[in-house]
């Protein structure tokens, strides 16, 4: 019976799942390294001197050493991770972060509902990557850190792993103090029951120089929205990160309400904290993340309340400000854009 391409990629991959989980037995393989040395000796001495100088000389190098497996040499040449189905070691962002992986874990999730692992918290800041199921899972795990702090859950700026599934991303992991750390990764009780899922926990470095960002996605000038309204630029702002935090414009206030545009560029998007202000009154309903830049794909928009708003012949004063609760996103460059539009037809 024929197989296709996924089913022999989801047979290989439950094949091979015990052994990426299995640790290195390093005691055993030391013992017999060094009774295969003896050996060589005991050969060598008997061959003669010429042979034995070989022996020795090749017996000084351990390529596979705990040491440097466990830690590997942060100038080795990062591999880019450009598929949802691989945890690299190691990768590096095109802003010059690099992502080094410190700890795995595998959430058999048809038996186990649960997996909890230690991490080392070196100070350096955090982020998970998930090695999603081949199918589009029904439902998300939650990331928890149990120890040495109690929270709700481990992820910034929103509580999802959704955006390490839908474009292979690290999410990254509140501030935690340094030692060891007790992740808890668990699967919601409703939803679907996807066969597996892989966990890397990585840890980053901002480059030493920080780059200078691209230039920022310009706003569309018009778009649609699902109702058929038509929604107009009325004005925009762009600021560059980190010199910049926020964006403020005033535009006519007509009655209707106003549709908001917000999203960040370079390595600082989807990662800060974004709160919208509507003439000084914090709209506490749109505090989340800051999107990425509108593509022919997508856009993101939010339709602002009237109840705020003076009216005709007065102005709204719209203002944005991100952040971000990891100080490490300093040295990351990035942009902040804001696009207010106006359609006649909506009066909402």
């Amino acid at each position: 019976m024929p197989v296709s391409r996924q089913d022999l990629h989801d047979l290989l991959e439950e094949r091979s799942r015990p052994a990426l989980d299995r640790p290195v037995p390093w005691d055993r393989l030391r013992t017999r390294t060094r009774a295969a040395r003896r050996r060589r000796l005991v050969t060598a001495a008997v061959a003669g001197a010429a042979a034995a100088s070989v022996v020795v000389a090749g017996m000084l190098v351990e390529p596979w050493s705990p040491a440097r497996v466990a830690q590997p040499r942060v100038t080795d040449a990062p591999t880019t991770a450009v598929s949802p189905h691989l945890l690299p070691a190691s990768f590096e962002e095109p802003d010059g972060t690099l992502y080094r992986r410190i700890a795995t874990a595998t959430l058999d999730a048809p038996t186990k509902s649960k997996v909890t692992f230690e991490v080392k918290v070196s100070g350096r800041p955090l982020a998970i990557m998930a090695n999603c199921p081949s199918r589009a899972p029904g439902a998300v795990p939650h990331v928890t850190v149990e120890k040495p702090v109690e929270r709700w859950t481990a992820l910034t700026p929103v509580p999802l792993l959704n955006a390490a599934c839908t474009s292979n991303r690290p999410v990254d992991v509140l501030p935690l103090p340094t030692g060891t750390a007790t992740f808890s990764i668990t699967m919601p009780k409703s939803g679907e029951r996807p066969k597996a899922w892989r966990f890397g926990v990585y840890e980053w470095t901002p480059p030493g120089t920080m780059k200078k960002p691209a230039p920022p996605v310009a706003p569309p000038k018009m778009f649609g929205g699902p109702a058929g309204d038509e929604y107009r630029l009325v004005a925009t702002q762009s600021v560059t990160w980190p010199a910049a935090r926020e964006v403020t414009l005033t535009v006519p206030a007509t009655g209707r309400a106003p549709v908001l545009m917000v999203y960040c560029g370079g390595g600082i998007a989807r990662r800060l904290n974004e709160e919208i202000f509507v003439n000084g009154r914090l709209e506490k309903a749109l505090r989340g993340e800051c999107a990425a830049p509108p593509s022919t794909h997508s856009r993101g928009y939010t339709i602002l309340g009237r109840k705020n708003l003076p009216g005709p012949g007065g102005t709204a004063t719209i203002k944005v400000r991100v952040s971000s609760p990891i100080s490490e996103y300093e040295r990351r460059p990035g942009t902040l854009t804001v696009a207010v539009y106006d359609s006649p037809a909506l009066t909402r």
